[in-house]
């Protein structure tokens, strides 16, 4: 069967008995060389706007107003300078993500294989702790292939669950082997490690989380992308499983097929493919060779970064498609986030500084790893630059008016030194391109919802909503995270699937609470209902509409946190604040100049 595309063509292979029995698809994947077009039309138009409209901002530094306060202008103007380019990061990777030369892994003449290398060994790695599911494991033997093995790696410690997995494997003598390792070392990556090191004579491994849904032609598919000897992982894509049975999941779930169609499909061509986590199939001596998973809390990431440092690649495929779960309620939510946020962080710390210094890997990738990365980590410049509007700006500047939108800025007099200097009267700031700026950094990460809104109204408007209100109630815990992890240089693993976490007192002060999850711990819920309640009396006091939106997302938040998703009344509320977000855009708008 063939694939055709914009620039290559694929060949998915027959099969007979669950053997491979052609070529490999026709690749070239010797070099991978990424190509500089996206992440270079990325950088060119946000220096574009940094030159056009930094000058702007950067002139009230020739008024009379002391250090600290030139100090916060030049730290305004970098944070601005820092959203712009996300929004223009987020708007030209969704608009390459509709070109089918996205889809291009480049060319190559078909590759014979041996007989030997027709039908290789697999194994398939199944992953839980105390978050089993039968119908995941199901997915894993019952493939469309011959020479494969079913691995259990239980990390569990609940009896329940152990049970359940003894049983199962009993059921299926010989399909499945159960591996318990006597410690939980080294999270994730530990028991990764350790099961690998227990089984023998397989080339390749698959890994699956304790949610993942394998397609029956999941190894059959993904085999032939290695027909060369530089390919360390095929990806294949997630998707959110349409039977899960949580409404905060189904609402929000959108948002894993979103990511995967809209940004990891790009990275053949034009940046860094990374391992998930999941759903990849791997190659053995690799892992091998690098010495394992590095025993991190976002293990993937790390491994990602090692391979392509000796000098392998990734692989991402589109058309292979797992399931997986969403975190089905908030709090699970917020313990996902937590480990994303302080994960990343550790990474970019111990992992990214040899990735930079190494001559095997283009620019490119290197800033990709880098923005994507960061992209996860920006609640707290976003928190800097939301407590220099409302409180550091009008301090130094008394002239500043903030009656409505949140980066309302000063309004010049005609004898002020800053008129004399630029020559321009009136409000020098909020006109059309510096509003155009601002629904790009709003609209662009949820471009491709708006686009098929009209297709999908209800179940699209309603990801819009809940994508809103998410937004503005995570940024304090967000920020919260990463200080967390500068702190105490500490990143958390929590299973995002299981319903009970630990959120006992680690003593040893405050470094001693930053040291384990922090994220639904009752102390933090409080500081952001206090919050809440801050962004209230600062609203009403600047009249400034956009601090209503944190207030009301933090105090929905911390309902939804106590009453779960299911509560009727705040399925209504959450979308309070895309309705004050669009009343603020439209409020902006109308008074432009």
């Amino acid at each position: 069967m063939k694939l055709s595309f914009f620039y290559f063509t694929l060949k998915f292979p027959h099969k007979k008995n669950g053997k491979i029995m052609d070529k490999g698809p026709s690749l070239d994947l010797s070099t991978m060389r990424k190509d500089s077009l996206m992440f270079g039309l990325i950088v060119f138009l946000w220096l574009c706007a940094a030159f056009y409209f930094t000058p702007r901002i950067l002139a009230l530094l020739i008024g009379p107003e002391n250090i600290l306060a030139k100090f916060s202008i030049i730290l305004f103007a970098l944070l601005l300078n820092l959203f712009w380019f996300y929004g223009f990061y987020h708007l030209i990777i969704i608009l390459f993500s509709y070109s089918k030369d996205t889809d291009n892994l480049g060319r190559s003449n078909e590759d014979k294989r041996s007989d030997e290398q027709n039908n290789p060994s697999v194994a398939l790695l199944y992953t839980t702790c105390n978050d089993f599911k039968e119908e995941a494991v199901l997915s894993c033997f019952n493939q469309d292939y011959s020479n494969f093995h079913t691995f259990i790696l239980d990390d569990s410690n609940e009896k329940g669950y152990k049970r359940r997995i003894d049983d199962l494997a009993l059921k299926y003598k010989g399909k499945i082997t159960v591996i318990r390792r006597p410690d939980r070392k080294g999270y994730k990556a530990g028991n990764i490690n350790y099961g690998l090191s227990k089984i023998k004579g397989f080339e390749y491994f698959n890994i699956s989380d304790a949610d993942t849904i394998l397609p029956k032609d999941y190894i059959l598919r993904l085999l032939p992308y290695f027909n060369k000897p530089n390919v360390a992982f095929v990806q294949a894509r997630q998707e959110l499983n349409p039977n899960q049975n949580s409404s905060f999941a189904q609402e929000l779930g959108f948002q894993i097929g979103l990511h995967y169609d809209h940004y990891l499909r790009t990275k053949n061509t034009y940046g860094f493919v990374m391992f998930y986590g999941h759903g990849a199939l791997m190659r053995y001596d690799i892992w091998k060779e690098i010495g394992g998973f590095p025993e991190v809390a976002t293990e993937d990431l790390a491994y990602s970064m090692k391979v392509r440092e000796r000098g392998y690649f990734g692989v991402y495929v589109q058309d292979v498609v797992c399931y997986e779960d969403y975190p089905p309620t908030y709090q699970q939510y917020r313990r996902r986030n937590e480990k994303w946020i302080r994960g990343t962080a550790e990474c970019l710390f111990k992992f990214y500084p040899s990735f930079l210094k190494s001559r095997r890997i283009s620019w490119v990738e290197k800033f990709d790893v880098l923005a994507s990365a960061s992209s996860l980590l920006l609640a707290f410049p976003f928190l800097l630059l939301l407590l220099l509007v409302g409180f550091v700006l009008p301090f130094f500047f008394y002239h500043f008016r903030f009656q409505g939108p949140m980066f309302r800025m000063p309004i010049i007099f005609d004898s002020s030194l800053l008129n004399l200097a630029v020559g321009i009267k009136g409000n020098l700031f909020w006109r059309w391109d510096f509003f155009l700026m601002l629904l790009l950094a709003l609209v662009s990460p949820i471009l491709p919802a708006i686009v098929q809104i009209f297709k999908r109204p209800g179940k699209r408007l309603r990801y819009i909503v809940m994508y809103t209100f998410v937004f503005y109630a995570m940024q304090l815990v967000s920020a919260l995270n990463l200080i967390a992890y500068l702190l105490t240089r500490k990143a958390t693993f929590s299973i995002t699937g299981q319903e009970r976490e630990d959120l006992k007192d680690s003593g040893g002060g405050p470094l001693g609470f930053f040291s384990r999850p922090v994220s639904n711990h009752k102390a933090v819920v409080f500081m952001e209902a206090v919050s809440a309640a801050l962004f209230f009396l600062i609203s009403l006091s600047t009249q400034n509409i956009w601090f209503l939106s944190f207030g009301v997302g933090l105090i929905i938040s911390v309902f939804l946190f106590n009453l779960g998703f299911e509560n009727k009344l705040l399925k209504a509320l959450v979308g309070i604040p895309l309705i004050i977000t669009v009343i603020v855009v439209l409020f902006i708008g109308k008074t432009l100049q």
